[in-house]
């Protein structure tokens, strides 16, 4: 089975409390292209009574594009066996070594063909093409890379190809089409967006009025649903200042360090037992740009990522539903639903005390006397070492013959069908 739509697999810790399941709403609410327009050109006069700051910002999300609806070939091309690039694209990631091209630059069709398998017999391969496609990739990729060609990170509607970095030289920045082929055809985070999102939903909520929900559920998409790609612009973000953060009836529960696997001193908690400055500005963040405005306040429970910059301002990143599917990281899901009860039983005592002080979230980064104890959520997709070495220019290792492969040896021996 894929893992999960978020970049991670989920944590199975010794909590018995089962994980909440994401209803339709949810699931279409944390799409990119649900949420992204709310939070770029934003009207300051739509948040002004959010905020003391003098100065609202008008957009806290990192630029992007998104190209909708998606060719049907081309999901068929996703969801098809083997590592392969069409025939429109470039023939090798960008970070590869391509002194051995003799400056071709595109894939061959006839690379493949009549190719003989070991009993003799030829394995006809269909050639995937999508011209149109790859054009609107370059211009999304020179709109938002200038010209300096910083890249861009792709994703699709929910999920970027995270457990696929390996194979572009452990990076998600693409500067050619081709490096967005390789990523999306190598992930099996971007195969749960097309065959499992829809898959294992809840109900929903029937006393909430707000809108009509979507009709998708038991794996059945909305009649208006799309496949959609998303180019963001490239950013070198600091692992240490991205955080997961937990809401819970519109109100931020707790904060989780994003990356549950390094320790980084800047984060621990201040001696003097005060808020980590961090957690004030995410809390502020949350409850000027996105309480009640993600979904237009009809989704109560929700996972935000956020990044916090060198200058104290917090981005947004990426919206993923409050459920199992999401990894809570250094939370357990039961003590997450616990901190929700509790942040909403505090709301109900002071409602009734016309008091109208929100508690600050409960904040986890890794320590030093747990550093042993944190593991890689990513730690199950790595490359082999050969096809590393192979795809940065090295020679790998000696066959059964003596030979030693090149790169695009090793690919048509991804792209040969199984003996089995």
């Amino acid at each position: 089975m894929p893992p999960p739509p978020d970049d991670d697999a989920p944590h199975e810790g010794t909590d018995s409390t089962p994980p909440p399941k994401p209803t339709a709403s949810e699931v279409h609410a944390c799409q990119f292209s649900s949420w992204y327009p709310t939070f770029r050109g934003i009207d300051p006069a739509a948040i002004s009574h959010n905020t003391t700051h003098k100065r609202v910002r008008k957009n806290v999300t990192i630029e992007s594009k998104i190209i909708r609806p998606l060719p049907r070939d081309f999901i068929v091309y996703l969801q098809s066996d083997g590592v392969r690039l069409p025939s429109c694209a470039t023939r090798v990631s960008s970070c590869m070594n391509d002194a051995d091209n003799n400056g071709d630059d595109r894939w061959d069709s006839s690379d493949e063909e009549g190719e003989a398998d070991d009993d003799g017999s030829t394995e006809e391969q269909t050639q995937y093409s999508f011209p149109q496609l790859t054009e609107e990739i370059q211009s999304a990729l020179t709109s938002l890379g200038g010209e300096r060609n910083i890249g861009c990170l792709p994703k699709l509607n929910w999920s970027a190809p995270k457990d696929a970095a390996w194979m572009n030289c452990g990076s998600l920045k693409c500067t050619k089409p081709g490096d967005v082929y390789l990523l999306l055809k190598s992930s099996d985070f971007v195969g749960f967006d097309l065959e499992k999102a829809w898959e294992d939903l809840a109900a929903e909520d029937l006393d909430a009025e707000e809108q009509e929900p979507p009709s998708g559920g038991g794996g059945t998409p909305p009649e208006d649903f799309a496949h959609e790609l998303v180019l963001r612009k490239w950013c070198n973000l600091h692992p240490s200042m991205e955080f997961r953060c937990f809401v819970h009836e519109h109100e931020l529960v707790a904060v989780s360090q994003r990356h549950p696997s390094k320790f980084y001193a800047h984060l621990q908690p201040p001696e003097d037992g005060s808020v980590h400055p961090s957690v004030s500005i995410i809390h502020s963040f949350f409850h000027t740009y996105i309480r009640k405005r993600f979904a237009d306040g009809n989704v109560p429970r929700y996972v935000v990522d956020l990044y916090v910059d060198s200058q104290e301002r917090a981005w947004l990143v990426d919206f993923n539903v409050w459920a199992g599917r999401t990894d809570g990281l250094l939370f357990e899901w039961g003590e997450l639903i616990a901190l929700g009860e509790a942040v909403r039983n505090h709301e109900r005592a002071e409602d009734d005390a016309d008091e109208g002080s929100t508690p600050m979230p409960e904040m986890r980064v890794v320590t030093k006397d747990m550093k042993s104890m944190t593991y890689d959520p990513l730690s199950s997709y790595r490359g082999p070492t050969d096809a590393m070495d192979l795809m940065n220019g090295g020679n790998g290792s000696p066959g059964a013959d003596g030979s030693i492969p090149n790169f695009e040896e090793f690919m048509q021996q991804c792209v040969r069908p199984s003996e089995m």
